[in-house]
């Protein structure tokens, strides 16, 4: 994505934190590396341009609202899935359920309909942002995390590339 001016590609928010990049553009003498405050979107401006970076490797999907991560622990935790890939995922993790005290996570992909799930997938948290959302005037604040997987073994990379493939919506 690239937009005129010096604003987010993604949401067209102006207010930018200064980031370290890796990108090859961001090595240009007149470009700098930030990331968008309202959408974590990392982005080079490159005077007069602003061009969103893009860290995924694989396709985001959707996936149908019966499929819900569940979060091991003393007591299981659910939270909605916003997008999955074969690399990682985002969801949506209610702040009244308390936040998550550990970068490094095992997440179950759970099927609601079937009962099945795919589980010990171990992940990594690689950024945490907070919205507050107005449903049917109740106010209510939830925590969007978006994690990595992180050493899946051959049978869990099998069976989530076949869940995606058979679930998943573009």
């Amino acid at each position: 994505m690239m937009v005129f001016g010096k604003k987010c590609p993604a949401c067209g928010g102006k207010q930018l934190t200064a980031r370290h990049s890796v990108s090859r553009i961001a090595a240009l003498p007149t470009a700098k590396a930030f990331a968008c405050s309202s959408c974590l979107q990392p982005l080079v401006v490159l005077f007069p341009f602003s061009i969103g970076i893009e860290n995924r490797q694989y396709a985001r999907k959707k996936m149908p609202p019966f499929f819900l991560v569940r979060i091991a622990g003393r007591t299981h935790q659910y939270a909605r899935i916003k997008n999955i890939s074969e690399g990682g995922l985002c969801f949506d993790h209610h702040y009244s359920a308390g936040s998550l005290n550990n970068h490094l996570l095992m997440i179950d992909l759970y099927n609601c309909n079937e009962g099945s799930s795919l589980e010990q997938l171990p992940t990594e948290i690689i950024a945490t942002s907070e919205q507050l959302l107005d449903i049917n005037g109740v106010k209510t604040t939830v925590l969007n995390y978006c994690a990595r997987f992180v050493n899946l073994n051959r049978a869990q990379r099998k069976v989530l590339h076949t869940c995606l493939a058979q679930y998943g919506m573009s």
